[in-house]
């Protein structure tokens, strides 16, 4: 049991830091900035709160000149030192500027000391430190204890998760890998041709608003934050669920990159949230020095949502007209879409499409047929919300599934029949506004599986 930080703890801790600083101005005679953790709670020595002070180093080594620094890690929460060349008032400022710059900078306390060991206040640059839960005058809610201890541990893990994220910009050799191989099943996606109701090569599908070339756009435009992902699985140091929040912040970035480069039109949100988290699981395999196979990135795609269904769907009080799409079949039909998938361990992926993409490659098929013969054995067997939304579950469940069977009984991509009856099925799909976007999505996640089990 993690031994509680008493308020003597604290102060001697201060104290402590007090004579190190005067060490150090008899040393130096230089303003000095002292790095330390702005955070409740008994754990404030963490490998977080470490790359927090790591990252305010990095921050200030950028416009300062760092003459000296001294850290130490005690259990009251990492330490840092710096002796810096400059005007202290000048320094401040970059100091504050550094702790607003982020979101995750409230949790860093950058205090700043003339040379003569006179502490500069944040009040001469106009600024007042804000609450962690409000974001209003921390002085005032700590006054009046504004905030339960739990609203200020969830404050805060809201932050690490931020910070979490951030760090995700630093890629690795094997974020940069694993980050192409998404982008790649992205891209193959979008290129096999005759893609029943899809956008493709050949036309755009059951669809007015983008073509071809918004996917390519869409795809070059996620690329980044796709190899986030696997970053964040690689750097995970916790529970395996804990990352889904920081795939959060790397999402919400991703999406605001795809609708710029598309002009507003959403292409690959579902696909980006589906990657991104197979992403992250392969990364989290790969940091486990454990061999990627389907098995184990659908199990650790399973870890990452799980209780996703829950929190997301299961205790949703918004009155009907401001439910999203998957909210609403939610409700009304208790369809999971594809966080029930993904929570599930993706079991459309694991028992039907991969072993069909890989007995059609297998069978000497191309790629791209075997892609499209790939897409029909999904649209046979999954719960494509995106036909649902634009319909409904029957125009899935009976219209769709029974197309599709009758295609593959044909023969699929593997006889000249079954080619023909693809490509009327995708003139039928055109007519009817029948979009089959959620197949599309679990095939590009089905490609990008199959290829971390080859190259990763």
């Amino acid at each position: 049991m993690e031994k509680a930080l008493q308020l003597s703890d604290i102060l001697a801790a201060k104290e402590a830091r007090a004579c190190r600083q005067g060490e150090m101005r008899a040393e130096y005679n230089l303003p000095l900035i002292s790095i330390t953790i702005n955070m409740p709670g008994n754990r404030k020595d963490t490998i977080y709160t470490r790359q927090l002070v790591d990252y305010a180093v990095r921050q200030i080594s950028q416009n300062m000149d760092i003459v000296a620094m001294r850290r130490i890690n005690p259990g009251t929460g990492p330490e840092c030192l710096l002796a810096v060349s400059g005007i202290a008032q000048e320094i401040k400022s970059h100091t504050v500027q550094i702790e607003e710059a982020q979101p995750f900078g409230r949790l860093l306390d950058l205090d700043v000391f003339a040379a003569e060991g006179t502490q500069l206040s944040r009040a001469e640059q106009g600024i007042l430190r804000k609450c962690l839960v409000c974001g209003g005058p921390a002085v005032d809610c700590m006054r009046t204890r504004r905030h339960s201890g739990e609203d200020l541990a969830k404050a805060v893990q809201i932050l690490i998760d931020n910070f979490c994220a951030y760090l995700t910009r630093e890629i690795s050799i094997d974020g940069q890998k694993i980050g192409a191989l998404a982008v790649e099943a992205m891209l193959y996606e979008a290129a096999c041709t005759p893609a029943p109701g899809l956008v493709d090569r050949a036309n755009s599908g059951a669809h007015q608003d983008m073509n071809y070339y918004s996917f390519l756009s869409s795809s070059a435009a996620l690329e980044f934050s796709l190899t986030r992902c696997a970053e964040a699985g690689l750097r995970h140091n916790g529970q395996s669920a804990d990352i889904l929040p920081v795939l959060r912040y790397i999402g919400m970035e991703g999406e605001a990159a795809m609708l710029k480069a598309t002009g507003g039109v959403n292409t690959q949100k579902g696909l980006l949230f589906s990657l991104g988290v197979i992403a992250a699981a392969a990364g989290y395999i790969k940091a486990k020095h454990m061999r990627l196979t389907g098995e184990t990135i659908c199990e650790a795609v399973a870890q990452i949502t799980e209780g996703i269904v829950e929190r997301e769907l299961g205790n949703i009080e918004k009155p009907i007209e401001k439910l999203t799409a998957g909210e609403k079949l939610y409700r009304r039909f208790g369809i999971t879409g594809i966080r029930g998938e993904m929570a599930a361990g993706l079991p459309g992926i694991r028992q039907f499409a991969l072993p069909a993409l890989k007995r059609a490659l297998a069978a000497g098929l191309s790629t791209n047929a075997a892609m499209v013969h790939t897409l029909l054995v999904l649209m046979a067997c999954v719960e494509d919300t995106t036909v649902m939304n634009r319909h409904s579950p029957d125009k899935m469940r009976v219209f769709v599934k029974q197309k599709a069977e009758a295609v593959l009984k044909a023969g699929g991509m593997y006889t000249k029949v079954g080619q023909a009856e693809v490509k009327a099925l995708d003139a039928e799909f055109i007519a009817s506004n029948v979009s089959p976007g959620g197949a599309a999505d679990m095939v590009a996640a089905t490609w990008f599986i199959y290829k971390l089990e080859q190259v990763v």
